[in-house]
């Protein structure tokens, strides 16, 4: 008989209740250690230069604040036709320095694939895993193209299966269509499935979990 340890469940619950606030602080403390520390110099010089008088104990937080402002009107600036110059300037500078060179374009290609991915990804979808008989998530990116039509003979999706807890590695893999099978999840969801390693909750309705089930059933035993 399984003994209960009513002391031991009531105090892991805390720690799980505790612990993504306990994380979000101390990964938000790292940030403001990492930007103040680096940036606190650079604006305690500016405030000499433009004669304000700033509390040291207010330095950090007023060069966090302007680190965030800075970052903004980058972003707005990328967004005009001079920030897109400066940006293709920016690229070709960086290339021709060595070493440099390809550890940015490298970080660059991985965060624009990142950032578009979701909205690229057309559904959701679960399949048999490699030589299994255990399913995993994947996201559909296309309809297979022609040219590889003659090899899968069927038609197929090229879908995305995810490494977890870091979604920007993983397969690229070409799965016939009825082998893939619909979740009535979104895109963002499935994505916080895989961050979360699998422990996000997500209610589907009662009828496309029924469909789910039932189109389970019929193509397994196809």
């Amino acid at each position: 008989m399984e003994k209960k340890h009513p002391i031991r469940n009531i105090f892991i619950t805390g720690i799980v209740a505790i612990l993504p606030l306990a994380l979000t602080i101390y990964l938000l403390k790292l940030l403001y250690g990492i930007i103040a520390s680096n940036l606190t110099p650079l604006s305690a010089r500016f405030a000499v230069f433009f004669k304000v008088n700033v509390p040291e104990a207010l330095m950090g937080i007023v060069t966090v604040v302007l680190f965030v402002v800075f970052i903004f009107l980058v972003g707005l600036l990328t967004r005009l036709y001079i920030g897109k110059l400066l940006l293709k300037l920016l690229d070709k500078i960086v290339s021709t320095i060595p070493l440099a060179n390809t550890i940015y374009i490298a970080v660059k290609q991985m965060l624009d694939s990142f950032g578009s991915s979701t909205s690229n990804f057309r559904k959701v979808v679960m399949l048999h895993a490699v030589n299994s008989d255990n399913y995993c998530i994947g996201f559909v990116v296309r309809d297979t193209q022609e040219a590889l039509m003659p090899t899968v003979e069927v038609p197929a999706y090229n879908v995305f299966v995810p490494t977890a807890p870091n979604p920007t590695s993983g397969f690229i893999l070409i799965v016939p269509k009825v082998q893939c099978h619909d979740l009535p999840i979104s895109v963002e969801e499935g994505v916080k499935f895989v961050l979360s390693v699998g422990l996000l909750n997500f209610s589907a309705p009662a009828e496309a979990e029924k469909k789910i089930k039932e189109s389970l059933n019929d193509k397994d035993t196809t």
